[in-house]
């Protein structure tokens, strides 16, 4: 056996493993970018794309250099803030919108938000910097590039995408101890698609407040406090049957413009055996807050049954209320499950109403009827409001109010499977009689015919 010579081995090394440290191309910076803002990311700002050019440059001198001290000089000269930097793009989102209404400008009062993510670098500098206590329980959320929304599902893995039939606040995953009540999580995602949508980002710089309305609570909510450490979701028990809701919301002010946010969600909490007066006083509680700055409430219909669930090609109101009262010509908008989208304006009773529409097309031999869709509700209105926030004035007053719910496939739908897999059995079974038919008359008997020669 002839062994290679190894300086050539070495020069083919080598040049079948250089192109792994080329540059990336421009396609693959643009899909780069295009995968860190469907996942709820920020772009690089031009400051820190200037430093990382200056660290890449200052690491090629360093290489191309005699001597490590050198080397060494332009890479301290060049590489001051970058790290600091990348541990703020590192950390993940965590914090929950709040709720503070009062716009006329009243004294700040200590938020009590609701953590989403405990961040591994060091959320203790923020929560210094903003004078709120350290951890992630006084931090508010942000959109990464859409609105902030209550989900009981968690984005997936990989590319923040939440995939078939996840989400939703009607038909949840329950959990708790057997011999307890059931529980609920929630998790505060951010961004306009109900399955692509990533975790909400923290914003130190915002008011939040996350309340819990229970059936049998006070009319006001009560305070959630902070997940435990290392958790990513709010989680509270629901003892009695009705409709527990979660208003997360925050307030931020952004020149003469106050942001005020509030996510909320509704979970119906009922089961067969349960108490009948109980369920009875449920069905008819309200089902708003009049504390709220803005909340979108979804309308039940007069012969709505308790284990309702919404299917596709029904059509569903909306109200959009503020402090109890409806809210006119504010922008409302209907996201389904896979991203199609329809706005409309409220009426003088604050009242929209969309067509759920079907938008799940599997093969017919993958088709579930208990497929769970989710869809998201976002609303919003301006109006010119003066007032104090945190010292500074501010002359108009944002406000967005989401609501996700989801919905299921239409009884329709499977039926029709079901009916064309029906008439495809008899069409088959049709012609194959029809062939055995065919071939019998077709067949001619034997006779035995005898010749006398003789």
């Amino acid at each position: 056996m002839k062994i290679p010579n190894r300086p050539a081995a070495l020069l083919l090394l080598l040049m079948l493993c250089g192109p792994l440290g080329a540059e990336p191309t421009e396609a693959q910076k643009a899909e780069w970018r295009a995968r860190r803002e469907a996942a709820g990311g920020e772009a690089p700002s031009e400051a820190q794309r200037a430093e990382w050019r200056a660290r890449r440059e200052a690491r090629e001198a360093s290489a191309n250099a005699e001597g490590a001290k050198p080397a060494a000089s332009a890479h301290e000269g060049h590489g001051q803030a970058a790290p600091a930097a990348a541990k703020s793009k590192k950390a993940p989102a965590s914090a929950a919108s709040g709720m503070a209404h009062d716009h006329a400008g009243a004294a700040n009062r200590p938020a009590t938000g609701v953590a989403v993510d405990k961040a591994p670098g060091k959320p203790e500098d923020a929560a210094r910097a903003s004078g709120r206590p350290a951890g992630m329980g006084g931090m508010a959320m942000r959109g990464g590039g859409g609105a902030v929304w209550l989900s009981d599902s968690p984005p997936a893995r990989g590319d923040g995408a939440a995939r078939g039939g996840m989400g939703g606040m009607g038909g949840m995953a329950m959990g708790g101890e057997r011999s307890g009540p059931p529980s609920k999580r929630l998790w505060l995602r951010a961004g306009n698609d109900p399955q692509k949508s990533g975790f909400a980002r923290e914003d130190a710089e915002a008011e939040s407040q996350t309340l819990l309305v229970r059936p049998q609570g006070v009319l006001e909510g009560e305070v959630l406090p902070p997940p435990a450490d290392g958790k990513k979701n709010l989680a509270f028990e629901m003892p009695v049957q009705g409709y527990y809701r979660v208003y997360a919301s925050s307030r931020k002010l952004q020149g003469e413009t106050l942001n005020v946010s509030v996510a909320k969600a509704e979970i119906a909490n009922f089961s067969h055996g349960g108490d009948e007066e109980e369920r009875a006083k449920a069905l008819v509680a309200p089902r708003i807050l009049e504390s709220a700055p803005i909340e979108i409430v979804r309308e039940k219909a007069a012969d709505e049954k308790t284990f309702f669930q919404l299917k596709s090609g029904d059509e569903q109101a909306f109200v959009v209320l503020q402090k109890g009262l409806p809210v006119q010509g504010a922008r409302v908008r209907f996201v389904s499950h896979e991203g199609w989208s329809k706005e409309a304006v409220s009426d003088e009773q604050g009242r929209v109403s969309f067509q759920i529409i079907r938008d799940y097309f599997p093969a017919w031999d993958d088709f579930k009827k208990r497929f769970k869709a989710s869809y998201l509700i976002i609303a919003e209105a301006n109006a010119a409001e003066k007032g104090v926030f945190k010292d500074q004035p501010y002359s108009t007053v944002r406000y967005q109010a989401t609501l996700a719910g989801n919905y299921y496939p239409s009884p329709d739908d499977y039926r029709s499977y079901a009916w064309g897999l029906g008439i495809g059995l008899l069409i088959v079974l049709f012609c194959g009689t029809a062939v055995y038919l065919y071939r019998r008359r077709r067949l001619k008997p034997f006779q035995e015919v005898r010749f006398d020669e003789r």
